[in-house]
């Protein structure tokens, strides 16, 4: 970065829990909030893409939950079929 680069701020929120997970995180890595957001900001806009899964806190991407929940409707209402287990 060029010392003549303009600053500025960038502000967010996030749930008290995620922050201290988060600092716990960086600072594991030696690293300050800051300086870790800035280095994924940087990936990012350099990369041109995100290299993180956006999975929810049972490991499943959004279609999976999805189909899941689908999945789960579907046996209340009745329509499931049950299957015997063969094994071999």
């Amino acid at each position: 970065m060029s010392s003549t680069a303009e600053m500025t701020n960038f502000t967010f929120k996030m749930d008290r829990k995620t922050r201290e997970d988060y600092s716990k995180l960086c600072d594991s890595l030696g690293l300050t909030m800051s300086s870790a957001t800035l280095a994924l900001v940087k990936q990012a806009v350099r990369d041109q893409s995100m290299s993180f899964s956006l999975r929810d806190e049972n490991g499943f991407t959004p279609a999976e939950a999805a189909e899941l929940q689908r999945r789960i409707k579907d046996v209340r209402k009745g329509k499931a079929v049950q299957h015997d287990l063969v094994e071999d």
